[in-house]
């Protein structure tokens, strides 16, 4: 690695096969290959945990994700009172879940260039969510 990665670094996760000394360490899948992110946390035995950007995922596992978001976030403002959900401000009631990997800091490398734009798919997926917030809005 050329550079050392540091926390909040922006960072890429290398395009390699998984070998078998993977399998055992936990620390590197294929499906990891070429996710970017923030290293959130670097560890003192050469690990990292990255917080993985949600546009960089492939497009099945990015659906499950958003999915499954969406259904912890309902469950949670079904649980509080009418009274507690209203107190709520709208970026307190939007919150979206992290998809946070832990890897071996030799498996990563520094992000080059831009965010990735959000794909059609994702914003037709986002707007499908809006729009059912707002549909159940007005149905209570």
């Amino acid at each position: 690695m050329s550079k050392l990665i540091a926390e909040k670094d922006r960072v890429t996760v290398v395009d390699r096969e998984a070998v078998a000394a993977d399998v055992k360490s936990q620390l590197f899948f294929n499906h990891y290959r070429r996710l970017t992110g923030i290293a959130a946390k670097i560890y003192d035995d050469g690990t990292a945990a990255v917080d993985i950007d949600p546009a960089t995922l492939p497009a099945t596992l990015r659906a499950r994700h958003t999915e499954g978001s969406e259904a912890q976030r309902q469950k949670w403002l079904d649980a509080l009172s009418d009274e507690a959900r209203n107190r709520l401000s709208a970026a307190e009631k939007k919150f979206a879940l992290r998809y946070t990997i832990l890897v071996a800091t030799t498996d990563l490398v520094p992000a080059t260039g831009e965010t990735q734009r959000t794909s059609l798919e994702a914003l037709d997926l986002e707007e499908e969510r809006h729009l059912n917030e707002i549909k159940n809005k007005k149905s209570a």
